[in-house]
This record gives structure tokens, C-alpha cells and sequence, in this order.
């Protein structure tokens, strides 16, 4: 079966199930914000907005249904699986940063641009992250939960007889990749630990600008993922990819006739999805249990020239994965000192043996014009030791 076929095959059985199944969702909805949610907000003694924002995500009929269909519509594992996944969000997620911004190197495609079988199109460049796993990662369960709400605010938007927008198509460009930047540990965290909180989100996932150079890192990448998202991985080539997508839902860059990607509209960034305001609803004097003590990340700063900012070029600081600039406006001076940075980064090498000619040059240049004075002298003298030599054996004979 080659990609656009199976693509195809799983898009039916994805909205087969979801249609077959919706009394059984419906119904653990009911139960969850009838039984579940009132136990976990006496647990951790939930202020109003924080029970809210909770209970928004129950009603979220995807993202239940994506969970049950992962625990195979058990009612009981499902239950189990919801509460779990409430409790974690409570932990990571709780307070809400309405400002998010996605990260630079994520680029969601216009609302309009969908593929064949109608599913939103991400683009994913994989660039090096200098940052450590402790600012990297609260970043990334912000981004994902930016996902869910975007597609939830597709399905919200279309007509109530309007099939619902279940997953995303990924084009993941490894153009930039390199096995040395590849961060091992946050990788396998987030395949292990935060796509299990947010399934079934990826219909597919596209590697474009793959190379022998990247066998590596697939290789490592390859061991950590479970069979079924190995089953939704692909390798198209070039002309693969124009026939499973088509050139009008493609960027120039990736060979399509939409417009460059930096000249196209993202949803992601124009803060049209509604998102719950940030407000800190959970109390700190709840049990003492790991699970009963939400937290949230806390960034303190991110690079200038980080994916993660974006304010490209000014210093940022985020607190829980929302980026703010770091004196509240972009400073020209600031600019200014990232582009010289930049320029160092780029031409350093260059520089590096200019500089050393250059001091190599001026030092010859020194030594020969304070050794000129002393060349006659050292000429004669050299002349005077010649013409003693010569004339001693001649001196001997007579």
C-alpha cells in the first residue's frame, strides 16, 4: 500500500471510529465532570478558575476521544487514563499562559491549507537547541497543548454536520539536523513523557531533506519509538511528496506554489486561538504527595538566536514557556549586539587568520627595518673574514 493510499485508510477508520463511538465518549464525559473532576478539586483544593480550566479540557470531545481510542474504549482504563492525564496537566500546565507563542521553528499552515483528507499541515524545521533540558522542556508541553487547542478550535469552527479535525500531517524538515545536535535525552522525554498526554495528534509524519548524515540519528530515534508511530513515519522522495500533498497545499520551499514559507500567514502565531486566561487558581496547601502539588516550569532567560524566541535578535525571558522581552521593548542596542555576534559566528575563522597574517606582517616589516642598518656591517664583515681566509694559505707557502 504505498503513503496516500494508507493515509487515506486510516482517515476513514479514524472518523469511523469516532462516529461509532461517540455515545461511549459522551457518556465517560459525563461521568468524568460529574464524578472525576469533584474528587480531583477536593484533592488539590482547586480555586474556581482552576476547575474551569479543567473542566474545559473534559469537554474537549477529541481529546477524550483520543484517549479512550488508545485504551481501546475500555471504560474503566479510560477513566484511570483521563484522571492521570488531569492530574498531570494540573502539574504542568496550571497556571495557563494565554500569550504563548509558538516556537520559530514550528510553522502551522493557513487554516485553508489542509491535505487531501482535510487535516491541518505543520511544518517542523529540526534546528540545534542550545538550551538545557530545564528550559527546553516546559516549552514543549506548552507547544503541544497549543496544538490541542488549535485543532479543537478547527473542529469548533466548522458546521455541527462538518466531519470534526481529529490529527495534523507533519513535514519535518532534518535540513539542519546533525547527529551531534541532537539532544538524546529531551527526545526520548518527549516521546515518552508528553505525546502519551496528548495521542493520536499526528496522522502522519513527512522526513524531508533526508540524508545518509541523518542515518544516525534515525537509527537512535527509530529504538524509542513504539511499532504504530513507526507505521506512521515516512521517507518520500521529492516527487512523492508533491503527489501525496499536492503542490497547492506545499510552500516553494518544499517544491508546492503557495508562497514562501515566511511569507505565509500562521495560525499559531496570530493569537486567534482562544486559549484560558492565565490565572494561578491551584492553592499551595494541598496533601503531600508528588501528585498533589502542581508546579509549572519556569524559563528565566532564552538566547537571542534561540528557536525558542520569538523575538529573534533581542534578549527574552519566559516564565512557564511564555516569552516576554527582557526590557520590554526591542532595544536597537540589543539588535545591534546579536547581529555582531552573529557576524563573529559566521566569519570567525576568517577573521581568526587575517588577524594572524596581519601580526605575522607587521612583524617582519618591524624586523627588517630595524635590521637594515646593520646589513653593510654585517656584509663586511663577512667580507673581511673571506679575504683573511683566502690569503692565510698563501701567506703559509711563501
Amino acid at each position: 500500500m504505498d503513503i496516500q493510499e494508507l493515509l487515506k485508510s486510516n482517515s476513514k477508520q479514524l472518523l469511523k471510529e469516532y462516529n461509532e463511538n461517540m455515545d461511549h465518549v459522551l457518556d465517560l464525559q459525563t461521568t468524568l465532570i460529574r464524578d472525576i473532576l469533584p474528587s480531583v478539586v477536593d484533592e488539590f483544593e482547586l480555586g474556581p478558575d482552576a476547575t474551569e480550566w479543567a473542566e474545559e479540557w473534559l469537554n474537549d470531545t477529541a481529546s477524550i476521544f483520543r484517549i479512550a481510542r488508545r485504551n481501546k474504549f475500555t471504560r474503566s482504563f479510560a477513566l484511570e487514563s483521563i484522571r492521570k492525564n488531569l492530574v498531570w496537566r494540573l502539574q504542568n500546565l496550571w497556571p495557563t499562559n494565554a500569550g504563548f507563542v509558538s516556537p520559530a521553528a514550528v510553522h502551522c499552515l493557513p487554516e485553508h491549507v489542509r491535505d487531501p483528507f482535510g487535516r491541518p499541515i505543520l511544518i517542523v524545521e529540526v534546528v540545534p537547541v542550545n538550551e538545557s533540558p530545564e528550559v527546553v522542556k516546559p516549552y514543549i508541553i506548552q507547544a503541544f497543548e497549543l496544538l490541542r487547542l488549535h485543532l479543537k478550535s478547527l473542529s469548533g469552527a466548522g458546521a455541527p454536520e462538518e466531519e470534526p479535525v481529529l490529527q495534523y500531517i507533519i513535514l519535518l524538515d532534518l535540513a539542519k539536523l546533525s547527529i551531534q545536535s541532537l539532544n538524546i535525552d529531551v527526545m526520548t522525554w518527549t516521546i515518552r513523557e508528553v505525546i502519551p498526554r496528548f495521542p493520536g495528534m499526528l496522522a502522519g509524519v513527512f522526513m524531508t531533506n533526508y540524508s545518509w548524515a541523518h542515518s544516525g540519528a534515525w537509527s537512535v530515534v527509530k529504538r524509542i519509538l513504539p511499532k504504530t508511530a513507526l507505521a506512521r513515519v515516512f521517507f518520500p522522495t521529492q516527487e512523492d511528496l508533491l503527489t501525496v500533498m499536492t503542490p497547492a497545499a506545499l510552500p516553494k520551499d518544499y517544491g508546492g506554489i503557495l508562497p514562501f514559507l515566511t511569507d505565509l500567514g500562521d495560525p499559531l502565531q496570530s493569537g486567534s486561538i482562544q486559549t484560558f486566561p492565565s490565572i494561578a487558581g491551584v492553592t499551595e496547601d494541598g496533601p503531600s504527595s508528588s501528585t498533589s502539588q502542581p508546579t509549572s516550569g519556569y524559563i528565566p532567560s532564552i538566547s537571542p538566536t534561540s528557536m525558542l524566541n520569538p523575538f529573534y535578535g533581542y534578549p527574552a525571558a519566559s516564565t512557564r514557556g511564555y516569552p516576554q522581552l527582557h526590557h520590554g521593548r526591542r532595544r536597537k542596542r540589543d539588535l545591534a549586539r546579536t547581529l555582531v555576534w552573529l557576524f563573529w559566528l559566521r566569519w570567525r575563522t576568517h577573521i581568526a587568520i587575517g588577524v594572524v597574517l596581519t601580526a605575522l606582517t607587521l612583524a617582519v616589516n618591524f624586523g627588517l627595518r630595524r635590521g637594515l642598518p646593520r646589513l653593510p656591517r654585517i656584509f663586511l664583515g663577512g667580507r673581511a673574514s673571506l679575504l683573511s681566509a683566502l690569503r692565510t694559505p698563501s701567506g703559509r707557502q711563501g
